[in-house]
């Protein structure tokens, strides 16, 4: 006989005594038995699956209410930034439409200012003038200085390397404006100096003064180192 039909014989014969003595007892405590079966039953089933069931499902409830809060929180954040960056799109629209608007009025302002100064053409025969009337001067040196176009000056001095596409939006935009210049150092009194000066500023035909210098060569005799400039739409210069 194998060990297998053993066990099972004797597992047969213990239940076998258990229901001889159960049916041996009377209807009332075999009621009581029968409770007390299906309670450490239900007991078993509750501690070993209804309980950790439950558990979990309050956990899994209690991570969807989380992950749900998240995402409401996520989804708001994420509408405050839109929003912010839809006002702050229309603030800089709005701030980028003022500064051209007051960048068309200041070279309208320019161009119109351009017509009161000295053309370029005549800028060095005037200056030949004024020192011809001068009879105490002397003209040691005189030199043109670079041509500038204002866009690109303004626009290298905003943003260092934008000064192509200033002109080419500035070529776009219309005829484009000059500064031309020029340096030259005259010998005289103080007096004779400041009498040239002053005939300078006085004439009908303005000048730009881009800088003024004086030492004492010799006394009594002054060296001046003036720069003239003026605006012109001519891109031509004479360079001496």
């Amino acid at each position: 006989m194998s060990m297998v039909t053993a066990r099972f014989e004797v597992a047969f014969s213990a239940l076998t005594r258990l229901r001889r003595a159960f049916d041996a007892r009377a209807q009332r405590e075999r009621l009581l038995l029968i409770g007390a079966a299906v309670a450490v039953a239900a007991m078993a089933i509750d501690h070993l699956w209804l309980t950790p069931a439950f558990n979990a499902w309050q956990a899994a409830g209690r991570r969807q209410s989380s992950a749900a809060a998240a995402m409401q929180t996520l989804n708001e954040a994420i509408a405050q930034r839109g929003a912010e960056s839809r006002s702050l799109d229309q603030q800089v629209k709005r701030d980028l439409a003022l500064w051209r608007e007051k960048v068309k009025q200041g070279d309208t302002e320019l161009r119109s200012f351009g017509t009161s100064l000295v053309k370029a053409a005549d800028m060095l025969p005037l200056l030949d003038h004024m020192l011809a009337q001068s009879g105490g001067l002397h003209l040691r040196n005189m030199q043109s200085l670079p041509r500038t176009e204002l866009a690109a000056a303004a626009a290298a001095a905003v943003a260092p390397g934008a000064a192509a596409s200033a002109a080419a939006s500035t070529s776009e935009a219309g005829p484009a404006l000059y500064r031309h210049g020029v340096e030259l150092t005259v010998e005289g009194s103080y007096a004779d100096l400041l009498a040239y000066l002053n005939a300078l500023e006085a004439m009908p035909q303005r000048v730009l003064w881009g800088g003024v210098q004086m030492k004492v060569a010799q006394y009594p005799k002054v060296l001046l180192t003036l720069r003239l400039y003026t605006l012109s739409m001519d891109r031509g210069w004479l360079e001496l």
